[in-house]
């Protein structure tokens, strides 16, 4: 069986690139589901597919030598995301998207040397490219 070594994801918001910076980052596709149910004597409900939409988080890792580039990034309010979970290379998956940056709380642990924000956003449009739907880099 094949596996996968993920320790080579890209990352980049509003065009700069943050895959140095990143801890873990999540994406998260789901569907709505409309309720279609018709007729009298119906027993059981039917649904169909309805909207689809992206969400997710992200942990950003910043140090006093980044962190003025790192503060634009995770800013509230709406951002493009470019993300390739296994690199840019020709032929893997990519995945572009507007989205907005809903909250980035700060967290320092005392237990370790990492200071990071806990980024969570939501799809603010359609992907332009949907690794979901194909989406791979060229």
């Amino acid at each position: 069986m094949a596996t996968y070594n993920g320790n080579n994801a890209y990352i980049d918001i509003d065009g700069t690139r943050i895959d140095t910076y990143f801890v873990n980052v999540s994406l998260n596709p789901s569907v709505e589901t409309v309720d279609i149910t018709a007729g009298s004597g119906a027993t059981h409900r039917q649904r169909a597919t309805g909207l689809k939409d992206n969400g997710g988080s992200m942990q950003i890792a910043y140090d006093d030598t980044n962190i003025a580039t790192i503060l634009p990034l995770v800013a509230p309010g709406a951002h493009t995301l470019t993300y390739g979970p296994e690199g840019n290379s020709a032929g893997k998956p990519k995945h572009v998207q507007a989205i907005i940056i809903s909250g980035a709380p700060h967290t320092v642990a005392v237990s370790k040397d990492m200071v990071v924000f806990d980024v969570s956003f939501e799809a603010a449009a359609a992907p332009t490219t949907d690794m979901f739907n194909g989406g791979v880099w060229s």
